[in-house]
């Protein structure tokens, strides 16, 4: 059965506390009367596939998802669309962060595992990244060059742990150099994602909606970071998180509570309500 419309949210920040726990009971409860209302439920995340499935449990075959900053779309737990990445990107990607520092954390995702360089304690303990995020990427797999697996997976994000005062010009270096090939955007925490150029989350969610036979007016987005603003643009009506940054902000149609205040879940029963 074709559904009415889908509602898409980021996860970090937006969806999920500031200590990466949501409301499991309540959520469950809106899952429930979304699957009534004919309205599809889909995460829009940074995150890769796996850790979505991590967060969700016994919920995740019920929810849509759109992984890895946009580059991997599943539906009803089939993969519709997916944009990879080639041997000489991911070879490029590498060599541009350890010429700047060895101390950078780097890693691969696939829809399934990732890989990683870099040592995560370490990480944590300079600060370089928040310390729930070494359980978050301790599933992966270390290795000493990612030419040690660039063969062996259909790899589809590389990422990047910088200091956060890096960030920006880390971000405008890169873009300038390989903005065309590979596109460098936002993670929040230090984390820089590179992508297709041509992919964001507004284009998973395009996917998505064509597979649902919808269109833009259909889709109800919820963000608060930079890389949620394209599909903050494309969507028939966007929430902003009251925490999130000021140009999502100014592109949102409407203002939620904080993710702390469970602003996604009040929003998706504000509009079941109107129903």
């Amino acid at each position: 059965m074709r559904p009415r419309k889908i509602i898409a949210s980021d996860m970090d920040m937006t969806f999920l506390k500031s200590d990466g726990s949501y409301n499991q009971e309540r959520f469950t409860k809106l899952l429930d009367r979304l699957d009534e209302a004919q309205i599809r439920f889909a995460v829009a995340s940074g995150r890769s596939y796996w850790m979505v499935e991590d967060i969700f449990q016994n919920i995740s075959a019920r929810i849509d998802c759109i992984a890895e900053n946009g580059a991997y779309v599943r539906a009803q737990g089939q993969e519709i669309a997916k944009q990879l990445l080639t041997v000489q990107q991911i070879r490029d990607f590498e060599e541009f962060f350890l010429s700047r520092s060895k101390n950078y954390f780097i890693l691969i995702s696939s829809a399934k595992q990732m890989y990683y360089i870099g040592d995560l304690q370490e990480q944590a303990n300079q600060g370089l990244m928040p310390a729930d995020w070494v359980k978050l990427f301790s599933p992966g797999i270390k290795v000493a060059s990612f030419d040690q697996v660039a063969n062996q997976d259909e790899f589809i994000k590389v990422t990047a742990m910088v200091p956060e005062a890096e960030v920006d010009s880390l971000i405008a270096e890169y873009n300038q150099s390989h903005g065309d090939d590979l596109r460098a955007v936002q993670g929040g925490h230090g984390a820089i994602d590179f992508v297709h150029g041509d992919c964001h989350k507004a284009w998973g969610l395009e996917q998505l909606l064509q597979h649902y036979h919808l269109n833009k007016e259909d889709l109800i987005v919820f963000g608060d970071n930079l890389n949620d603003l394209e599909m903050m643009q494309a969507a028939g009506t966007s929430y902003a998180v009251a925490n999130a940054k000021e140009p999502i902000k100014a592109v949102a149609t409407k203002m939620v509570p904080s993710n702390d205040d469970e602003g996604v879940l009040a929003a998706i029963e504000g509009i079941l309500a109107e129903i």
